[in-house]
C-alpha cells in the first residue's frame, strides 16, 4: 500500500474484527485506505491515510478531550461495545466521554462539509468566509457577532430528534 501499487478503493488495512459482537461496527474495522491526494502537511510522500474510525478516538485521547461530541450516525461506533472504546482499550489510552446529538438541518442551506469543500475548492464561492455560506467565518463576515451566534445556538438547543429549521416568510 505504501508504495502506491494498489489503486484507490482496492485495498484497506483492517483490524481483526469480532464477528460474534452484537455491534456490527466491530465486524470489519478499517484502519487505513489508499488515497492518491496531496496532503497539506506531508505533501505527496504518502498514499495511505488513516480512516476516521481509526483516528477519531486516538486524536481525542492524545488531545485529552473530555467530551467527544458527534452526530447520531456515529452512535454505534461510540457505544460501550463500539470501535471507539475498543481501540482505546487495546492501545491502553485515555477514554473521553462520548455524546451524540442529532444534526440540525436548515432548509435551503448547504451544511455538508464535503459539499462546502467542493464549493470552496471549485471556486464557486470566495472561500470558507464567503458570506453566502453558513460557516462561522461566513456568518462573522456577514456581520454576526460571536455573541449572536452563541445566543442562536443556546435558543435552538441540542437534541437527539431530527430537526429542520425553515423560514416560510
Amino acid at each position: 500500500m505504501r508504495q502506491g501499487r494498489v489503486a484507490e478503493g482496492e485495498a484497506f488495512l483492517r483490524f481483526k474484527g469480532d464477528l460474534s459482537s452484537s455491534n456490527p461496527n466491530q465486524w470489519d474495522l478499517s484502519a487505513y485506505r489508499v488515497k492518491f491526494t496531496h496532503h497539506p502537511a506531508s505533501g505527496s510522500g504518502w498514499c495511505i491515510y488513516p480512516t476516521y474510525d481509526f483516528t477519531h478516538c486516538v486524536i481525542d485521547s492524545i488531545e485529552n478531550v473530555t467530551h467527544s461530541l458527534c452526530t447520531l450516525e456515529f452512535e454505534s461506533r461510540q457505544a460501550a461495545d463500539g470501535s471507539y472504546y475498543w481501540l482505546l482499550e487495546k492501545l491502553g489510552m485515555y477514554k473521553p466521554q462520548t455524546w451524540e446529538y442529532a444534526r440540525l438541518n436548515i432548509a435551503y442551506t448547504v451544511l455538508s462539509k464535503r459539499r462546502l469543500n467542493t464549493l470552496v475548492m471549485k471556486k464557486h464561492v470566495e472561500g470558507w468566509d464567503d458570506p453566502r455560506l453558513l460557516t462561522l467565518a461566513g456568518l462573522r463576515r456577514r456581520g454576526y457577532s460571536s455573541e449572536t451566534i452563541n445566543k442562536f445556538c443556546e435558543q435552538i438547543g441540542v437534541t437527539r430528534a431530527d430537526s429542520v429549521l425553515t423560514n416560510y416568510e
